[in-house]
């Protein structure tokens, strides 16, 4: 996993870096004797950090479940053909809270893989039963990134770290059509802990 994923005392690496450039307005203004011009960005720092938190979460022992990969509220539920992967799949739209933990959350546990034709506001997960979750962007904007950072062909454990949320309003999770959602509409969920369906096995179907 990449380092800009690992926070530093709970701080997403970008966090701290605005913090610097916050602190280093406030003293350029405080040496130019324009003190109370200075207070605004310096009150901003802990605003910042708070922004940019890494708050702790402990994932349920669920390994066919699929976790909410960020904090917020359930706005819809559709049946639905995949756009991406050309599927019958279920639809779970997520409005991103903005005060929420800034560091997104892998749904479920498998590799990450490219998804042909599909712009870098999607990312999939297949997991070791061979069914694809999507992590797609709806609303919002990633400054140019996928919402799962991990490279293809590499594993992400399910709840761990894989992204920042940054601009994002709206993430959409694709399902396959088989699985059981857990989640109501209006539901508060908390990213890596609610988990949002569970994906059944083919013997289950």
């Amino acid at each position: 996993m990449r380092s800009a994923y690992i926070p530093i005392l709970r701080i997403a690496p970008e966090g701290w870096i605005s913090c610097a450039l916050l602190a280093l307005l406030a003293l350029l203004l405080w040496s130019l004797d324009r003190w109370q011009l200075a207070l605004i960005p310096a009150l901003l720092v802990p605003v910042a950090m708070y922004w940019f938190q890494d708050q702790a979460r402990r994932s349920p022992a669920k390994p066919l479940g699929v976790l909410a990969p960020v904090d917020g509220v359930v706005c819809f539920r559709r049946e639905c053909h995949d756009p991406y992967l050309g599927r019958e799949a279920i639809r779970l739209g997520i409005r991103v809270a903005p005060w929420g933990n800034y560091l997104l959350r892998a749904p479920v546990e498998g590799e990450v893989q490219a998804v042909p034709g599909a712009s870098r506001q999607v990312s999939r997960i297949r997991t070791d039963e061979g069914e694809d979750v999507l992590v797609v962007v709806s609303s919002g904007w990633l400054l140019g990134a996928r919402p799962v950072w991990i490279p293809f062909g590499e594993r992400v454990g399910q709840g761990r770290p894989c992204g920042l949320r940054r601009l994002v309003r709206v993430i959409d999770i694709y399902l396959p059509a088989s699985s059981r959602v857990e989640v109501a509409l209006g539901q508060t969920i908390r990213c890596g802990e609610t988990v949002l369906a569970t994906l059944l096995r083919r013997t289950e179907r």
